[in-house]
């Protein structure tokens, strides 16, 4: 640098040559000493010297030989002094420098934070997700600018998927080509011109995410020049400047003024990684994490210290030489003896006698008696040293956080595992107290318990678990083992802390399992009693259907009791469906699966619900090349169907549906709580815009028969069934809900390789002339049973247990053309009769007959050979078609 001086700083040492007038000094200060010099040689001579020696006057070698050291001694203190204090001086000022450009730092990246944050907050902002869904631009528009407004620099844009425009296209403070630089560019921390005004751009971007889709970027472009808060705080923080680096000059961000630079300063600036002087009162250091902005100081400060120091040395210079001159001439002649003394116990306890003290009576002299009681503080010191280092060493080798309090709570010693984890060095942890470091309740509990002086009255030791904090604020779950300890003289406190976080997670975790485990297992429960209330029921309605089912076939219908015995049939098949939904929800309802495109159901139940709900608007969004699945429609719909119908009474104004199906893969640690396997799922989610669902409710709401619905307006039984239903298709269902933010059902079912398949069904009352072996153990059913297959012309020879069945089949087999098999009965079931019944002839032709739904069991039975199976309550004309299609095959 042409004219840079000579003062250079360098990144790892501050290294400060010396200033133009230092030598002047050196030079008098030089010619001081050699006078000195001249004048001991002029007094002690080396003729005096040797006529000392028939004396035998040690005191005047000893007082000679001390002017003479002590003057080089001086010198090189003095050398010694200069350059520390000089160094010293440099240090302060570098780490001053520093402090101020770690502030500056500091205020820019929590400003760089909050504008990412405010990005964040675009990003994740529900109704930017709805409307770059819709397609709203106008409206995407007006909620960018009414919610997010620009100011202080800070302009946010939004850009839907595929688009190249952003929204808003532009704003008032700046201009389009600068958008589309930012666009094109992604500056970060860009000197840009922009229509006659230097600005210092960012541009930051995050994406908008629906579950998994992105539907756009949020962006702000930032421009610091027009932040004047930014800027009016870096004025009041630090003395110094903030400036903009460019080709020919550096640009104030805070004062606007420009410093000229040419080729060679430029390129020692953008080369320099420390502190680099410019001239002989500026000195510049770049901004970690900003390109182009630098930190601005002057050297004023630094070359008037280093004048004090300069006068300070020189004068303490004088008054030591002098002194040290006057000293030894007075007190040489009589230090032999006592110097004799204190060599010997010296030399006593190096040999290993520690505990002898130098003598400090009265009748030594003052000096000597300073230095005894010197060495004797010497001698403590060292021993404090020697347990110091003991519990130092002990501190350093424990992986716990261990550290030492006075009374009052202040930090005394600390080990590494206390300060580095929190994200402090040694020095600024052990300006801490305890209120610092973990909870103030909970730091005045120690310090009360221990500290001040009470440790005989309350306990020695206390464990608490609480959490540390660190230097940025985030809490550190603990538990910390504090006692009352004596250390090196004096009561204090010693924490020894655990960090707890693992554990604490472990057992969050337990208790997060156990909770769902409990709920699955009371949802277990509750649907065993469900399936056991409606296989009663259903076996109570079958008497009911049956002898209804007669009546029908021996009434006309100009019969005046026909119409009565119609709402009895009517009302026996709402019974049954209620029954179902029971069933459903118990996970024993009948299933008849097939492989299914859930877009096309999806599509046809919100086209059935939406034709009598006008007032509901549902929003559709379905997954192309939707992954088949193989589930019961006519289910699933149902489910569907209890969902819509839900989120309507949630919306008694009216109000939005959102449908979206998905294809998605659930890992083993997501699917294992639910009792689901990993593997592929599509995803069907129903959000409404209604009321929400309370926490108090939210647990309860797949329990059968729970309703907040009024007296009359609900069974309860919707969601239950639903639940139901989904588990048996070994799928899953949650809920997530707000109160006053609508509510999500997201229902998983698994997904299938295979291609749907159509059905066929097939209305039609048969008769036959064939026996048949009824087997049941209700007294009413079996009655009704009985006569509903007479009126089909059957003859029937009715068993009222498995046993009884088994008998009379041996006895009657070659007359018997089908068994009629109930499967829940006493003593011995449907199935262990089924299995005697097959041994006695392979060729058996059996239907099962069960109040409960198509299951695990009945299949069983099935795939061993069963010929067909029918629920209860059943009418007339289905025991018809069954019958006839076994008999038939």
């Amino acid at each position: 640098m042409k004219d840079g001086g000579h003062c250079c700083f360098q990144e790892r040492d501050c290294q400060v040559s010396v200033e133009n007038g230092n030598p002047l000094f050196w030079f008098k200060t030089m010619k001081i000493i050699r006078r000195g010099l001249t004048w001991v040689k002029s007094v002690f001579s080396l003729k005096k010297l040797l006529n000392f020696r028939h004396k035998k006057r040690f005191s005047n070698y000893l007082v000679a030989t001390f002017v003479v050291y002590a003057t080089l001694f001086v010198v090189v203190i003095l050398f010694a002094l200069y350059g520390y204090f000089e160094k010293r001086v440099e240090s302060e000022f570098r780490k001053k420098i520093l402090a101020e450009k770690g502030q500056i730092e500091i205020i820019l990246n929590n400003r760089t934070s909050s504008i990412n944050g405010l990005l964040d907050v675009l990003g994740s902002d529900n109704i930017i997700r709805v409307t770059l869904m819709l397609g709203g631009k106008s409206q995407l528009k007006e909620r960018v600018i009414n919610f997010y407004p620009s100011g202080k620099g800070i302009y946010f844009f939004v850009k839907k998927v595929g688009e190249q425009s952003v929204i808003p296209e532009t704003y008032p403070e700046i201009s389009k080509k600068l958008i589309d630089f930012a666009q094109a560019r992604y500056p970060y921390g860009e000197i840009v011109e922009d229509e006659g005004k230097t600005r210092l751009v960012w541009w930051f971007s995050t994406p908008i995410m629906h579950q998994t889709q992105l539907m756009g970027t949020a962006h702000t472009l930032y421009d610091m020049t027009q932040d004047r808060k930014l800027i009016d705080t870096l004025h009041q923080t630090i003395k110094g400047d903030v400036a903009v680096l460019r080709s020919d000059h550096l640009l104030s961000l805070t004062s606007g003024t420009t410093l000229p630079l040419d080729n060679e300063m430029h390129q020692n600036i953008t080369m320099s990684r420390g502190l680099l002087q410019l001239g002989n009162k500026i000195i510049l250091s770049r901004i970690d994490g900003f390109e182009n902005l630098y930190f601005q100081s002057s050297l004023e400060a630094l070359v008037s210290e280093k004048q004090k120091v300069t006068l300070w040395i020189g004068l303490f210079s004088i008054i030591i030489l002098a002194v040290s001159t006057l000293v030894s001439i007075s007190l040489g002649k009589k230090m032999v003896k006592p110097l004799r003394e204190m060599t010997n116990k010296a030399i006593q306890i190096s040999e290993g006698q520690k505990d002898l003290l130098f003598n400090t009576s009265n009748s030594n002299y003052w000096e000597f008696n300073q230095l005894s009681q010197a060495f004797n503080y010497m001698l403590a010191n060292l021993k404090d040293a020697e347990e110091q280092s003991r519990y130092k060493e002990l501190m350093e080798n424990v992986d716990d956080a261990v550290y030492i309090l006075d009374q009052e709570g202040n930090v005394l010693e600390a080990n590494e595992s206390a300060y580095a984890p929190l994200g402090y060095t040694p020095e600024k942890f052990f300006e801490l107290s305890l209120t610092d470091i973990i909870p103030e309740k909970d730091a005045d509990l120690i310090i009360n318990q221990l500290g001040k002086g009470t440790q005989d009255q309350n306990p020695k030791k206390l464990i608490i678990e609480t959490f540390h904090t660190k230097k940025g604020g985030e809490p550190v779950a603990v538990e910390i083992h504090s006692r009352a300890i004596s250390y090196r003289g004096r009561n204090v406190i010693l924490n020894a802390a655990r960090d707890i976080t693992k554990r604490i997670e472990a057992e969050q975790g337990k208790k997060r399992l156990e909770s769902q485990l409990f709920h699955s297992q009371k949802m277990q429960a509750i649907g065993t009693l469900a399936g056991g209330i409606a296989h009663d029921f259903n076996n109570l309605l079958m008497g009911i259907q049956g002898y209804v089912s007669v009546m029908q076939l021996q009434t006309s219908r100009d019969d005046p009791n026909a119409e009565y015995i119609q709402s009895i049939d009517n009302a026996i098949t709402r019974a049954a469906n209620l029954t179902n939904q029971l069933l459903g929800f118990a996970r024993k309802g009948k299933y008849t699966p097939k492989q299914t495109d859930l877009n096309n159901l999806v599509e046809e139940s919100s086209k059935m619900f939406t034709r009598t709900r006008k007032e509901t608007v549902i929003h559709k969004k379905f997954q192309d090349n939707i992954w088949s699945v193989n589930v019961d429609p006519g289910q699933i719909e149902q489910v569907l169907l209890n969902l819509y119908v839900n989120a309507w009474h949630a919306m008694p104004d009216g109000g939005e549906i959102f449908i979206q199906t998905e294809n998605i893969y659930l890992r083993d640690d997501y699917c294992k709580p639910f009792e689901a396997s990993a593997g592929n799922y599509v995803k069907i989610s129903v959000t409404d815009t209604g009321v929400g669902i309370d926490k108090e409710n939210i647990e309860r709401i797949f329990e059968p028969f729970f309703t907040t619905k009024e007296v009359g307006k609900g069974t309860g039984l919707g969601l239950a069934s639903a639940y139901g239903i989904i588990k048996n298709h070994s799928g899953i269902i949650q809920v997530y809900s707000e109160k006053g933010h609508g509510t999500t059902f997201n229902i998983y079912l698994p997904a299938s390789a295979a291609k749907s398949a159509k059905e066929e069904v097939k209305v039609e009352l048969l008769k036959g002339k064939e026996t048949i072996l009824l087997v049941e153990d209700e007294e009413g059913t079996i009655e009704v049973e009985e006569l509903m297959f007479k009126k089909l012309g059957y003859s029937v020879m009715p068993a009222r247990s498995g046993k009884e069945a088994i008998a009379l089949y041996k006895e009657n087999m070659m007359d018997l053309d089908l068994v009629a098999l109930d499967m829940i009965m006493p003593e011995m079931n449907g199935k262990d009769t089924y299995d005697e019944l097959k041994k006695i002839n392979p060729d058996i032709k059996v239907l099962l007959v069960s109040g409960y739904s198509l299951n695990k069991q009945i299949e069983e039975l099935i795939d061993q050979g069963c010929n067909g199976f029918i629920q209860k309550p059943f009418d007339i004309a289905k025991l018809s078609q069954k019958i006839r299609k076994i008999l038939g095959e």
